[in-house]
């Protein structure tokens, strides 16, 4: 429990993937790997990017549990929202909550950046609210925007159709959306878990027309079928804790708007689908038909966004925590990341899943590093 005392320091240094120096795109005389080490120094710079994880909680296991307990502690990190409920094309519905104050209302050319949450999570979830307090207020002061999937935070299901790891038509409209009403605005976007896989699968296939002027991805899955079927493994972990948590938050989406769904034109089975045991279960009674896959597998495989770095050509960050319990170091995709320039990966031994906390005080490591590369990335010129 105090390893962290024992261990020497560059035990826990940030470990960084990415493509050779002379590879890299580079603006003014500054590379991205540059820029990067210059703007966000604990987190590239070889002399003081280190994540030491709190001696209180040391492992994966119990920051992520601790995370999961601070969602419902909305004073310990105070963000207050306006919400919108946008309509898709279809006459689907999501919530959108703009952190307060509304800055682009008063300049709409400043920038703005779009999160995307993890599976049916929120803006008020302890990550979400930490990096809006940190961007939101100086030095940055910079708009967040959280688009959350449809069916989830108090915003019942228009259309029997809700979400998936790799459904990024709702995040494409969306930014065209605000691409119109806002067309000089720099717009990043921000993924973390499941929103990542999506954000980043998006970035890859918009290709050279993507509207961000970069991106940033934590504790992506990369590979969703090797991860649910990690998963789904018949461990203690999984059946008591985490596989079983995020199927429940499925099912509950589901029996949440099971009228709704049941009167769409596909065949589903109400009885399977509420009896789901694992994620995997889930998807072959009703994700996957849904959206018109053939399995489980087919919808996973597709939904992947490991098969669209290739193609990502804006500056685009990836921070993974090597002991995450829910995804998995052995989905992490060094190759594909190392052959694209426009990617860099940062490792860190420890930190959970979406968690990350250091100190006594257990103060959140990762905001800190988010909003140095968004900064860093705006003034990349």
């Amino acid at each position: 429990m105090v390893y962290t005392t024992l261990f020497p320091k560059w035990w826990f240094r940030v470990q960084l993937t990415h493509a050779p120096s002379e590879k890299q795109p580079q603006r003014g005389s500054k590379t991205l790997l540059e820029q990067i080490r210059a703007t966000c120094p604990t987190l590239a710079d070889p002399e003081m990017a280190y994540y030491i994880p709190s001696w209180i909680m040391p492992n994966g296991d119990m920051q992520t549990i601790y995370l999961y307990t601070q969602h419902y502690r909305p004073a310990g990190c105070p963000v207050d929202f306006e919400r919108e409920i946008f309509v898709f094309s279809d006459g689907g519905k999501a919530a959108v909550d703009w952190a307060l104050p509304r800055r682009d209302q008063q300049n709409a050319d400043s920038p703005l950046m779009i999160l995307v949450p993890g599976i049916a999570g929120c803006s008020f979830d302890y990550y979400s609210r930490s990096f809006i307090k940190s961007i939101g207020h100086q030095p940055y002061g910079h708009q967040v925007v959280v688009l959350h999937s449809r069916g989830v935070n108090g915003v019942e299901l228009a259309t029997p159709i809700a979400f998936h790891g790799g459904m990024t038509d709702d995040l494409r409209e969306f930014v065209q959306y605000i691409a119109r009403t806002r067309p000089n605005a720099p717009l990043i976007g921000i993924g973390f878990s499941l929103g990542a896989n999506i954000l980043t699968k998006y970035v890859g296939e918009e290709g050279d027309q993507c509207r961000f002027v970069a991106a940033a991805s934590v504790c992506n899955p990369f590979d969703i079928d090797a991860t649910v079927n990690s998963m789904c493994a018949p461990t203690l972990k999984n059946r008591y804790l985490y596989a079983a948590a995020l199927t429940k938050s499925l099912v509950q989406v589901f029996t949440d708007n099971e009228q709704v769904i049941m009167a769409g034109d596909v065949q589903l089975d109400r009885q399977a689908i509420a009896a789901s045991r694992n994620i995997n279960e889930f998807n072959e009674q009703y994700t996957a038909k849904i959206f018109g896959f053939g399995s489980a597998r087919d919808l996973n495989t597709g939904g992947s966004c490991i098969q669209y770095l290739c193609k990502i050509k804006i500056p685009m960050l990836f921070i993974n925590a090597l002991d995450d319990p829910m995804c998995y170091r052995h989905t992490i995709p060094y190759a594909e990341i190392e052959a694209n320039p426009n990617l860099v990966l940062a490792c860190t031994r420890y930190g959970g899943h979406l968690a990350y906390f250091e100190g006594t005080g257990l103060s959140p490591w990762l905001p800190k590093q988010l909003s140095q590369f968004i900064q860093g990335m705006l003034d990349w010129k």
